[in-house]
């Protein structure tokens, strides 16, 4: 397709032709009154013309000053629509204007058209400033002093315009009929060259710009593909020209966006990779993974760093970059260096190693990274806190292949959830072994409290042997006195294997080596014979015992003699901590689904603060203590430690001074139908 020239050296051509025409016809017309007569009418017409066409010029002109100074000021974009209409009309008044204008015109029509072409020129820089500030004071300055050159220039060609008028109505009456003729006929020529030049004119503006037009809309529209075609006048292909490179422009930044985003959905999928497992060498090789996976990188390394040393991390211990360098401690000033940046969670970036950016890099890395290949290097070190844990390093081979801060961000993002995941999986490990040395512990000290409690029974059977045969007088006669200090010996010997007893009871049941045999037990008999039991020693401490049982079975699954155990210890207790003159009440109920047995007493109670510790093992409280009153402190451990293995629970409500109730529940079993 042929290039068509500029539209302004078109008009220029068309108007000199014009001007040739015309300066012929007026030269030719003297030969005839008549000719002369309407040439001069002819004249007179088209300076007429002329001044309209100049004032359609102003019009237009003014309408596209008050459409952009408005939309400058609202940022209304309806403001705008004038615009067109107005551009359009100012082109073709200016095109008839410099069509119409004789030789001692052309310089003031030059001089419009120049300001006027720089106020269109300015007038895009005006509607894209924000209003109210200095930049906008200064380019609505600069319009309208151009607009006042424009008006003054079109003022001046008014004033010219009707001088020329009045001289030419002077001179047609003496030139009324000289070449009327010759000048029609070269107004004709001149009217056809007008009118060719015209539609050549619309030919190379109209098309091309419906074109661009239906391209805009294509792009407006989200057909982000739709170029424009480079046809038309030299003005109209720089638009076209324009339009095309805004559009591969919004084309690059969406294709620039989608990346991002895609970089950004993929650091938070890897994270979550990342963190999902307990193991630090599962942490460290899902990390491995990931990075080969998704960051777009020829080498990369995960190094970690233990006592200022850097080690290859777990699946990089051969075949990976600067492996050489690494066989001692880091620099001084390299490891100072890598906490800086890890502290200000940066990384090392240089997009140019073998260039200037790559001089910045420490001796020992860039010495390596350069005698590999490597174009571009990535360093992010990862940790967590104050703590850094390691680095990842990637790296692209060859020169032009710089790394975007999007994928900076994320493989900074991934760097974060490695020293996040590392950090949680060693604390999982490291707790891990502490429970298990602590179960080591338990079952060391429970073998222990079972081996010895087993072996104090065979000499604490002896004692007890040999002071009951000393007491029966089997070693000869025995005094009062001596009665007396056999009966304490056997008083301890009791407490010594009771102590033992409930030393290897609670062994036996942390341990689950104690058995038990579950079978439907009735409560109310369980309480009632250990009730039998203790009414000795209520007596004997001068206490009273009551008790309200249901008369109906109270079913539970368990063991009776480990249940006879609990409540034989909580009586036992009762009776040891209440004094003379107190009470005791044991109340058994059925409560939703379970078996609830109460042991109350107006005993010394117990103090609040040692409340929360008493159904631990050896513990005692404070005022038991103070009183001298003897006990293991294990009674209560074994009671919560069988009714837990019971499926139940244990309570325990208490004021110093007035006494304590302790409270358990057992699940109840359905009764047996016979």
């Amino acid at each position: 397709m042929r290039r068509h020239g500029s539209l302004l050296s078109q008009l220029l051509i068309a108007f000199s032709v014009f001007a040739i025409l015309i300066a012929v016809a007026a030269g030719l017309g003297y030969s005839a009154v008549v000719r002369q007569h309407h040439a001069t009418k002819r004249l007179t017409g088209s300076y007429s013309v002329l001044q309209l066409t100049d004032g359609g010029l102003g019009d237009a002109f003014n309408t596209a000053q008050a459409a952009v100074i408005n939309y400058s000021i609202t940022r209304d974009a309806g403001l705008l629509r004038p615009l067109k209409d107005a551009r359009a009309m100012y082109a073709s008044r200016l095109a008839g204007l410099r069509r119409l204008a004789g030789p001692g015109l052309r310089g003031l029509v030059a001089a419009q058209a120049r300001a006027g072409a720089a106020w269109w020129a300015l007038s895009s820089k005006v509607m894209t400033v924000r209003s109210g500030t200095p930049a906008a004071r200064a380019v609505l300055g600069r319009s309208a002093g151009l607009a006042q050159a424009f008006h003054r220039t079109g003022q001046q060609l008014q004033v010219r315009i009707d001088a020329q008028i009045a001289r030419l109505t002077t001179e047609s009456a003496q030139e009324l009929l000289a070449g009327l003729a010759w000048s029609a006929a070269a107004v004709g020529v001149a009217l056809l060259l007008v009118l060719a030049g015209s539609l050549s004119t619309l030919r190379t503006i109209t098309r091309p710009l419906r074109a661009l037009t239906a391209t805009v809309r294509k792009l407006t529209s989200g057909d982000h593909s739709a170029r424009a075609t480079v046809t038309g006048s030299a003005e109209v292909r720089e638009v076209a020209q324009s339009v095309n490179a805004q559009a591969d422009e919004s084309s690059r930044l969406r294709a620039q966006e989608a990346e991002s985003s895609r970089l950004r959905a993929m650091a938070r999928d890897s994270g979550l990779r990342i963190r999902e497992h307990l193991a630090a060498d599962d942490v460290i090789r899902e990390a491995h993974t990931v990075l080969e996976e998704n960051v777009d990188a020829d080498v990369i390394n995960l190094l970690l760093i233990t006592g200022g040393r850097v080690t290859p991390a777990v699946g990089h211990e051969k075949g990976w970059l600067l492996a050489d360098s690494l066989d001692s401690a880091l620099p001084a000033d390299s490891l100072t260096r890598l906490q800086d940046l890890f502290r200000n969670q940066a990384s090392e970036l240089a997009q140019d190693v073998a260039g200037p950016d790559g001089d910045r890099l420490p001796r020992w890395v860039r010495d390596g990274l350069r005698e590999a290949g490597i174009g571009s290097h990535l360093l992010t070190p990862f940790g967590v806190g104050a703590e850094m844990l390691g680095i990842v390093a990637a790296e692209r081979a060859g020169p032009g292949r710089p790394w975007s801060t999007a994928e900076v961000d994320a493989v900074e993002s991934i760097a974060a959830d490695i020293g996040r995941g590392l950090h949680h999986a060693r604390l999982y490990e490291a707790e891990n072994r502490l429970v298990e040395d602590l179960q080591s512990l338990d079952a060391a000290k429970s073998d222990f409290f079972a081996t010895v409690s087993h072996e104090l029974r065979s000499p604490l059977t002896s004692i007890e042997g040999y002071v009951e045969m000393l007491s029966d007088g089997d070693g000869g006669p025995v005094t009062h006195r001596q009665q007396q200090m056999l009966a304490s010996v056997d008083r301890s010997a009791v407490r010594l294997r009771d102590l033992i007893e409930d030393v290897f009871t609670l062994s036996k049941l942390e341990s689950g080596a104690f058995e038990t045999a579950r079978a439907p037990v009735d409560l109310t008999q369980v309480i009632t014979a250990a009730i039998e039991e203790l009414r000795p020693s209520v007596a004997g401490q001068g206490l009273t015992l009551t008790s309200d049982i249901p008369r109906q079975e109270l079913l539970v699954q368990g063991d009776a003699s480990q249940l006879d155990r609990v409540l034989v210890n909580l009586l036992s207790n009762a009776v040891k901590f209440t004094p003379e003159g107190g009470q005791i009440q044991v109340r058994a109920t059925a409560e939703n689904g379970s078996a609830k047995i109460a042991v109350s007493d107006t005993g010394i109670g117990i103090p609040e603060t040692d409340q929360d510790e008493l159904f631990h093992r050896f513990f005692r409280a404070s005022n038991a203590l103070a009183a001298a009153i003897p006990g293991t402190g294990l009674g209560l451990a074994i009671v919560r430690t069988i009714v837990t293995n019971h499926g139940g629970d244990i309570s325990l409500q208490s004021q110093e001074g007035k006494g304590t109730s302790i409270t358990i529940h057992i699940p109840r079993t359905a009764p047996t139908t016979g």
